[in-house]
């Protein structure tokens, strides 16, 4: 009976260290770099950048893709202007890790930034015009349509867009070929130099 027990137990181990070996085991100090470099930037588009390319390493440990998750979702909610992607992250990181020490804030996050798209998206309903159409479509995340509604329009978008276009890489300084922000109306200081760059997505 002990000869017989040897083989059953040898493959019981083979197979607890070949389940081990498939999960992975962090990135070590490397992750905590990685996430001070985006918490300390402040162009929240560029943080968002790069949190999605940590959420890409097959490297992570599920506590690490829980705290990657978690930031961007609170990022997206806030600075990052992605309500509904803000709704997705803390969603995945709620399906990954329910018992995670952040997931009550994720929950209280998840909650606003669920009445966030919800009261926006009815105000889409109402006869905006192009600036409030911009705001709410830039709020919830869709970027790139926003900024073909404004380009195809011909007008020229406010300051406060301005600033946002380009933090988000959708307007820049060098020509390049492209076209030129400033189209009617009297030129403003804001908007010398600066032209419709190719922009994330495009």
């Amino acid at each position: 009976m002990t000869f017989r027990m040897i083989p059953l137990c040898a493959l019981i181990l083979a197979a607890l260290l070949a389940a081990c070996a498939t999960v992975p085991a962090g990135m070590g100090p490397a992750f905590d770099t990685a996430m001070s470099h985006a918490k300390a930037d402040t162009n929240p588009y560029a943080a968002d950048a790069t949190l999605s390319e940590l959420l890409s390493n097959a490297s992570l440990s599920d506590d690490q893709r829980a705290r990657v998750l978690y930031a961007r979702g609170s990022l997206c909610r806030q600075a990052g202007d992605d309500r509904r992607g803000a709704v997705k992250y803390f969603e995945a990181m709620l399906a990954l890790a329910p018992d995670h020490p952040l997931a009550p804030n994720a929950k209280e996050e998840l909650e606003f930034a669920r009445s966030d798209v919800e009261t926006i998206e009815a105000g889409l309903q109402r006869m905006l015009n192009l600036t409030q159409w911009f705001d709410s479509m830039w709020v919830l995340g869709d970027h790139d349509t926003a900024v073909a509604r404004y380009r195809a329009s011909g007008l020229n978008p406010n300051e406060a867009e301005i600033v946002k276009l380009a933090a988000a890489g959708y307007v820049c300084p060098d020509a390049d070929g492209h076209p030129p922000v400033y189209t009617l109306g009297d030129m403003r200081p804001d908007l010398e130099n600066l032209y419709w760059c190719s922009g994330p997505g495009a």
